[in-house]
């Protein structure tokens, strides 16, 4: 699990208005709410509503797969960045496929570098979700309604807002796209094979999110929050590359001495 952290004044709702209305982080049920209800309360409805057409139409034969993905699939995040990474090695064939000469050092040069971004990327995603974790508290369905909630794995009972395996993969996930899109232009035929991983990431990222809402975990916004989360982490990265080259640089030319580049 990532980054547990415990929700602070939880009650029947989410977050507590003065003078003891329901707090506008609430997801409601249509019985629960006020016809009079404000903007921020309408996108609670809608945000349980979302919830109800994922977790409420659960599949006995993907429940196993949605578990999976739900707990699990998570560890697909560094593996995607490693297979960027070795494969963009100089012993590697698949580096082989991209341009050639000078091209190619500049070509696979980028990849490492954004490999190291998506790693940074994934690392301050899960910060900067915890930091807002702090901010919008935001109780688990399991936890406001548990009557309603079909959960299908355990889970502790702490803050659901935003989702933190949805920002380490959107964050993943981001980085490679980028990098796929200026592989595509400048790559040859390894932009193929680098748009595949990205793809890849896209589609896992995808999965956990909605696999996350489907064993009753999170609400939507929560997935929608991690991806925003990610995105911007992802994209901080892949626009500082230039300004981390310091850092970058260094560490890639001792990996190369050792062949692990």
């Amino acid at each position: 699990m990532l980054a547990s952290r415990a929700p602070r004044h939880l009650g029947p709702g989410h977050l507590p208005r003065s003078g003891g209305h329901r707090g506008r982080a609430d997801v409601l049920p249509p019985a629960e709410r006020d016809p009079s209800l404000d903007p921020i309360d309408v996108l609670a409805g809608a945000n349980w509503d979302a919830f109800r057409d994922i977790n409420g139409r659960q599949v006995a034969a993907l429940n196993p797969l949605m578990v999976f993905a739900a707990q699990d699939l998570i560890a697909l995040a560094p593996v995607l960045v490693l297979a960027l990474w070795f494969a963009l090695a100089r012993w590697s064939p698949l580096a082989a496929a991209g341009p050639a000469g000078s091209a190619a050092r500049g070509w696979r040069g980028l990849g490492q570098r954004a490999a190291l971004a998506a790693a940074a990327a994934a690392v301050l995603a899960l910060v900067l979700s915890t930091a807002l974790g702090e901010v919008a508290v935001v109780a688990r369905p399991f936890m406001t309604h548990p009557a309603l909630d079909r959960l299908l794995v355990a889970h502790a009972a702490d803050n659901s807002f935003p989702s933190d395996h949805e920002a380490v993969l959107a964050a993943v996930a981001t980085v490679l796209t980028l990098f796929a899109r200026r592989a595509r232009r400048d790559g040859g035929r390894g932009g193929g094979w680098v748009a595949a991983i990205a793809l890849l990431a896209v589609a896992t990222a995808a999965l956990i999110g909605f696999a996350r809402v489907y064993v009753g975990v999170h609400y939507p916004f929560d997935i929608a929050g991690g991806a925003i989360v990610g995105i911007a982490a992802g994209a901080l990265l892949w626009a500082a590359i230039p300004t981390l080259e310091p850092l970058l640089g260094p560490a890639i030319r001792l990996a190369e001495r050792l062949r692990l580049a």
